[in-house]
């Protein structure tokens, strides 16, 4: 007989990690897993008043137990307003979802991804995606 109060337990293997690739308009958002270590591009998602909730509903559903968020520093290490925004973003990203938030330096990771579209794709949001994924996938490659 089936017990409705038993307790299913997930084993996760590895981390789940989602990466942001934090604009005025779009978020682009990537994932990747502990185990395999391999950041895809995920989705992308309008920036609005509602988008720390969107993501902490994200956040819940894919099981993400790290976020990284991209900043755009400069090589000479000076952060601009726009830097000072993506930070302040990721501490109210923490705040709200509880789940540990990482930044890192994102300079030129949507360069990159725009020179590499994927097939077949539209490119508004694809970039995001992309560049969300050559973020989070920086980070993997640095903390091994």
């Amino acid at each position: 007989m089936f017990n409705k109060k038993a307790t299913i337990k997930v084993v996760l293997l590895g981390m789940n990690y989602l990466g942001i690739d934090y604009g005025e308009k779009r978020l682009g958002l990537a994932k990747a897993d502990g185990e395999t270590k391999i950041a895809t591009p995920f989705k992308t998602i309008l920036n609005s008043p509602s988008v720390l909730n969107d993501l902490a509903d994200i956040v819940k559903t894919e099981v993400i137990e790290k976020i990284i968020v991209g900043v755009p520093i400069s090589f000479d290490g000076k952060k601009n307003d726009f830097a000072n925004i993506v930070i302040e973003f990721s501490e109210d990203l923490e705040a709200r979802t509880g789940i540990p938030v990482a930044t890192i330096n994102e300079v030129f990771s949507s360069k990159m991804a725009a020179d590499q579209p994927m097939a077949g794709q539209p490119r508004v949001g694809t970039i995001d995606e992309s560049s969300a994924a050559i973020i989070l996938q920086s980070f993997l490659d640095r903390t091994g």
